[in-house]
């Protein structure tokens, strides 16, 4: 069953991830009733796939967190802040489960502790009240109702109750829940009940099932929820005590089992006297010969069979043997049941049809332009004219082009997921810590359903993950001092993800009380970062960029959340890696905005391809503004430092082969070819010796001892087999 486990790990995941999800909703709204079906409806289809690997520990964890959720469905418990942590709790450990299921397929020592454990806390958030049996006031109370005779038998006894209601076409499923009524362990009641008033004959289907089992069993409530693994959404189990009545309380039931007996006798009297043809006569005389042999067995008649046996082959002696049967029939010893038998973080990326259907169209298309090339090459060998010959290339040559940008875009996008994927753990992130920090944060996303290459989710995940607890350990005032300045008790943080020409945006911002540019200053003179007169220099947009600078925090002090002066810091690494950039922005009393700015892939890296000293490197076009040629005359110096204005602004101005460490050349005359290159906010010029063309290449980092050049992002190989040196100009800066 190894496939479909690997499926069951998938899948148990998402159910997770959805009832989370859901179960947020629901706390924020407990009147919304698509939140707790849809919670309920993946919490009940866990408990029958974990069911259907006999994992009767995990089995009972997600029963236990059902039994609540119904309990507070049916009003009689309603979620509170200590319920909706106690689930989410259950949800964590069912997590960890499937980790450790995925790992070593089996579950944790103790699991079964545990999973008691987790009863025990649910009982306590719904008030003392038993998880396990909170339905029983409405769909045990048949268990009050017993016969004085049955409460005489087993009251005060702990039992375990069962509802047992199978589906209408169970018996196309395999079942026979007789059979496995009767297998149920220390069974001391069976009840079969229509589940509505019987039809008449004719309208009876008997394909389909119409009763309802109810039980009570001397097992543990794990050992008969065991027995029913297969079928967890048809049953209900619960621990109840019978209530002790009186002998003389109530008056003997009238008539018995003999009366029913001589009644389904009668029936069958009444069946071999019907007229028909020959084969039908037959096989109703066969029916009845069963129907009285199972009548005789229920009776502990055994004696009886052999005369029946010898009744059969002749119509009129099986109805004179069946009349004497129906006016003498004596009530039996009670059947004694049957004893019970013995019971017995991978990567994965889940595709579109239509995108693969596509990829097969492009290779079918491939395969077909490529079939062209033998005859361009016969037609080359027989002295084929050279201006027909490279015409016929060329054509071949666009085919072909056409056909790979597509197969190329087919490829990129079967690797395309929404942003949903790191905006899921955002909301109990922000219900969590607001809780912890005595806040109340309201959390909006937008745009989850935007696109990007799987590669840069893994990586936006974590610094995503920075900046919402940024926001709400720093950003967002307590409820107090939000009152003070006159603001909403209630703050709100915003997540917003849109795509831009550079690639994928996301946005963090909250309504809190923003960044004190002057204390970051300050922050930085005291680490010694930077001097007492590069911070007076510095207007506030520039300050609020120290904030990127490692170990840099203008917290008062440590929380478990932030305040170590690392987290903006991994931020700005982690996406400047990816090739990207972060921008920020921020008000005094009106809150912070931090831009994440990422390629749609780090498949594909398109670059400006350069020249430095007879050599060629690749800057990543997300950071070059502009490129133009400027005469020497305008570049302006001050001892060493050069600048030159572009587009009426002055900018810094750099050389790329003394960056490099390489021989620059003295010229006095002509001009410089120079890129306009922002970094994050930082606009520089940077000179070259010439510009090349635009490329689309395969970026490969640096590995082995090559991997300590920080000044370079990787390698590509361009079209004509030359390799291009890509540079990180953040590190060369």
């Amino acid at each position: 069953m190894s496939e479909l486990f690997d499926q069951f790990v998938l899948e148990a995941r998402e159910l997770l991830d959805a009832a989370g999800a859901s179960l947020l909703r629901l706390e924020r709204d407990p009147a919304d009733a698509g939140a707790i079906n849809d919670l309920f409806r993946a919490l009940h289809t866990l408990k029958g796939a974990t069911g259907l690997f006999d994992m009767a520990p995990f089995t009972r964890l997600v029963h236990g967190g059902e039994d609540a959720l119904m309990a507070v469905r049916e009003g009689r418990a309603a979620i509170s802040g200590d319920l909706a942590d106690r689930l989410l709790q259950l949800l964590d450990l069912g997590a960890a489960w499937v980790d450790r299921l995925e790992a070593e397929r089996a579950l944790p020592d103790g699991a079964e502790a545990m999973a008691r454990e987790h009863e025990t806390l649910l009982r306590a958030a719904l008030g003392g009240t038993d998880a396990g049996t909170a339905g029983q006031d409405a769909a045990f109370a048949w268990v009050d109702d017993l016969s004085t005779a049955e409460g005489e038998r087993l009251g005060g006894r702990a039992v375990t109750a069962v509802n047992y209601e199978p589906n209408a076409d169970c018996f196309f499923s395999g079942d026979d829940p007789l059979e496995l009524c009767r297998r149920i362990p220390d069974l001391l009641l069976l009840r079969i009940e229509p589940v509505e008033p019987w039809p008449s004959l004719a309208e009876l289907d008997p394909y389909r099932c119409a009763l309802r089992f109810r039980a009570l069993s001397g097992a543990a409530k794990p050992d008969v929820e065991r027995l029913f693994r297969s079928v967890p959404d048809q049953v209900r189990i619960a621990a109840v005590t019978v209530k002790t009545k009186p002998r003389a309380a109530e008056p003997p039931p009238k008539g018995g089992v003999e009366d029913l007996a001589g009644a389904m006798l009668r029936e069958q009297r009444r069946i071999l006297a019907l007229s028909g043809s020959v084969a039908e006569v037959e096989g109703r005389q066969g029916a009845v010969v069963r129907a009285v042999r199972n009548i005789l067995t229920a009776l502990g008649r055994h004696g009886d069979a052999a005369e029946l046996e010898r009744a059969a082959g002749n119509p009129e002696s099986l109805r004179g043997f069946i009349e004497g049967l129906a006016g003498g029939v004596a009530p039996a010893a009670p059947i004694s049941p049957t004893p019970a038998a013995p019971s017995a973080g991978r990567r994965a990326l889940r595709v579109d049809a239509d995108r693969m259907d596509r990829l097969m169209a492009l290779v079918g298309e491939l395969v077909v332009a490529k079939s062209r090339l033998p005859y361009l090459a016969r037609e080359a060998q027989e002295g084929q004219r050279a201006d027909t010959l490279a015409l016929g290339i060329k054509e071949a040559q666009g085919q072909i082009d056409s056909i790979v940008a597509e197969l190329q875009d087919a490829v990129l996008r079967l690797r395309v997921l929404p942003l949903s994927r790191v905006f899921e753990p955002l909301p109990r992130l922000v219900r969590d810590a607001s809780r912890r920090l005595g806040k109340s944060v309201e959390l909006e996303m937008s745009g989850a359903e935007t696109e990007a290459d799987k590669d840069v989710l893994d990586i936006l995940g974590e610094p995503l993950l920075h900046l919402v607890r940024n926001s709400l350990d720093h950003g967002v005032e307590p409820p107090d001092a939000r009152r003070a300045a006159g603001k909403p008790e209630g703050a709100v943080i915003r997540v917003r993800a849109f795509q831009d020409r550079d690639g994928v945006v996301v946005e963090v911002s909250d309504d809190g009380a923003g960044i004190d540019a002057e204390a970051v200053r300050r922050k930085a003179v005291e680490r010694g970062q930077v001097t007492v007169e590069q911070a007076a220099a510095m207007e506030d947009a520039d300050a609020l960029r120290l904030v990127f600078l490692p170990g840099l925090s203008t917290a008062e002090g440590v929380t478990d959340l932030s305040g170590r002066g690392v987290g903006m810091d991994a931020v700005r690494n982690a996406v400047e890696q990816a090739g990207g950039r972060v921008e920020i922005a921020s008000t005094r009393g009106a809150g912070t905005t931090i831009r994440l700015v990422l390629p749609a892939t780090m498949m594909i890296t398109r670059v400006m391809v350069v020249e430095a000293a007879g050599a060629l490197y690749g800057i990543p076009v997300t950071l070059v503004s502009g490129m133009q040629r400027v005469p020497r005359d305008a570049i302006r110096r001050v001892k060493h430092a050069e600048s030159v204005v572009l587009n009426d602004t002055v900018l810094p101005l750099l050389r790329l082969r003394r960056l490099l460490g390489q021989t620059e050349e003295e010229r006095v005359e002509g001009s410089e070819a120079v890129l306009a290159v922002d970094l994050g906010g930082h606009r520089l010029a940077l000179v070259v010796d010439a510009f090349r063309e635009r490329a689309d290449v395969v970026l490969k980092p640096m590995t082995g001892v090559l991997a300590r050049l920080r000044g370079y992002a990787g390698t590509a190989v361009l079209g004509d087999g030359r390799l291009l040196l890509v540079l990180n100009l953040r590190e060369l800066l």
